[in-house]
């Protein structure tokens, strides 16, 4: 037997060849029409807010303080019914709900120091203020030991309403002002606190299936956290989409043992960008309630990235199993991921 990525990611494409007859069905329902949004900026407060019309309390604050790290908190649940981010829990001080931070530019670490030593806003503006589809920019300087910037990084968001979800979209591009090494590390780039504690009903899958602790450090074309945050009978979702134009897609996924999960860009290697050249990274956000669908999840990301989720899957499991270990039956029974209420036990091996 292979490792069981390989198991694990085949399994996952005959499951979406599987469902291609429920694809095809779903593709010919008609979307719920979008909400129209609309922005309001507190200059005094350093924040730019998202509000659905009719509505009084914000769907999304994205903080843009001048001397702290830009971050997104709180998003609430597009039903209102809770919030899915959290600010600096204890367990980890320095996450701040949604942001963007990577943990060694030339040896200097941006994740876990947000203030105002390391980040230094140039700008904060509203771009699209009304409509189906609202769009915002923050500009950043991250600074050097003396204060002088060696990234400006620019996040332009986008945000729309479907269908009872939100899409939330990030062009995150970094313009490098002298030689950048972002080294090797197995996290940094973009991440999401989700107000997690002990005993909370919750679970990470990435697209490959994979769950929980089994996802840690896994290629895949998408990651969806699930949490009964307070508030809430059912589930909160947050599913993060890569993009095929992405540094290192499939990217490698962090999923921490307090269920933070974020993108790895420079898991394998050092990430090198000269002085002068920009970088560009693109994500999209799903955030809805209730139950998964793995199949509607990968419709979603297909029509994101206009890629095919079956081609994507094979060339995980291709690579995986080139690079495999040889497991015995029984270990190979001990890693698998199954489907809650069904029990593998291995009754035949070929030991030879």
């Amino acid at each position: 037997m292979k490792m069981i990525n390989w198991l694990v990611a085949a399994g996952a494409v005959m499951f979406f060849i599987g469902c291609i007859n429920s694809l095809a069905s779903d593709a010919r329902q008609s979307d719920v029409p979008g909400k129209e949004l609309y922005i309001e900026q507190d200059a005094k407060a350093e924040t730019i807010s998202i509000f659905r019309k009719g509505t009084k309390e914000p769907l999304v604050v994205q903080n843009a303080k001048a001397a702290f790290r830009p971050f997104l908190h709180p998003i609430a649940a597009p039903d209102g019914k809770g919030f899915i981010t959290e600010y600096s829990p204890g367990h980890h001080k320095h996450q701040t709900g949604l942001y963007w931070g990577f943990t060694r530019v030339n040896g200097r670490d941006y994740f876990h120091n947000p203030g105002g030593d390391y980040w230094k806003r140039v700008s904060a503006n509203v771009v699209e203020g009304k409509g189906a589809e609202v769009k915002w920019q923050t500009v950043y300087d991250l600074l050097n030991e003396q204060g002088t910037p060696v990234l400006t990084e620019t996040q332009n968001w986008s945000m729309s309403e479907d269908s009872g979800k939100y899409l939330i979209s990030l062009e995150w591009s970094g313009e490098a002002k002298t030689d950048i090494t972002i080294g090797k590390y197995d996290y940094g780039g973009l991440f999401l606190r989700m107000p997690w504690k002990a005993g909370m009903k919750g679970e990470v899958v990435n697209a490959a299936r994979q769950k929980n602790e089994k996802a840690e450090g896994q290629r895949a074309m998408w990651v969806d956290l699930a949490l009964q945050v307070e508030g809430r009978n059912d589930m909160a979702h947050v599913a993060i989409f890569d993009h095929p134009q992405n540094k290192g897609y499939p990217q490698h996924w962090r999923v921490d043992e307090q269920m933070g999960v974020g993108v790895a860009t420079a898991r394998e290697e050092d990430w090198k960008i000269n002085k002068g050249e920009t970088a560009l990274i693109r994500h999209q956000l799903v955030v809805y309630t209730g139950p998964r669908d793995d199949v509607k999840l990968t419709q979603q990301w297909a029509k994101y990235s206009g890629q095919s989720s079956t081609s994507v899957l094979w060339q995980i499991a291709r690579d995986e199993g080139l690079e495999a270990k040889f497991l015995t039956a029984d270990e190979a029974v001990k890693a698998m991921t199954i489907k809650d209420g069904y029990k593998v036990n291995a009754w035949a091996s070929e030991p030879l």
